[in-house]
């Protein structure tokens, strides 16, 4: 009867480190998940310290969650060491992997997005030209209205002060 108590007892510890592992790989993984938010939409240092600080305080509440529903609360060393392991395991194991996928999918919206930025800011510029020409086009044919109708009242008054010469003299 001991010896059952004992190996059901061990078993639960058994399971109790691989929970343990598998918390740290998690934490590694969501780490990734920041980080490959972070290449993929750069910003402000102190944005990224905010999200730094978010990341542990969540990260401390779901330890403190799972240590509450699979440890009864009680911190033990071995949980805490298996974290540890799990994540040194998953930062060497399923983390590059990840971190690639997850920037390949975050890389897509990232590019349409500045793919129709790009275009948006091509067809403003395109219209812009547009519409200097069609200034510039205004702009020389009112010149050249007024000019011929300033021209023709110059090459009158040069007409009139020639005949008043004649006249004159």
């Amino acid at each position: 009867m001991f010896r059952s108590s004992l190996s059901s007892y061990m078993e639960y510890e058994g399971l109790l480190v691989l929970i343990s592992m598998g918390t740290g790989i998690l934490l590694v993984l969501a780490y990734e998940l920041l980080a490959a938010f972070r290449r993929a939409v750069p910003h402000h240092p102190m944005a990224s310290s905010g999200e730094d600080f978010i990341y542990w305080a969540f990260t401390g509440l779901f330890l403190f969650a799972v240590l509450y529903r699979y440890n009864q609360g009680s911190i033990r060393f071995f949980f805490l060491l298996g974290c540890f392991c799990g994540a040194w395991i998953g930062r060497r194991t399923v983390a590059p992997l990840f971190g690639k996928t997850v920037d390949i999918i975050f890389g897509i919206p990232v590019f349409f997005v500045k793919f129709s930025t790009k275009w948006l800011l091509f067809m403003i510029k395109r219209c812009n030209i547009f519409v200097c020409r069609v200034i510039r086009t205004l702009k020389t044919a009112i010149t050249r209205i007024f000019r011929t109708a300033m021209g023709s009242s110059r090459v009158e008054k040069i007409k009139k002060t020639e005949k008043q010469k004649k006249y004159s003299e």
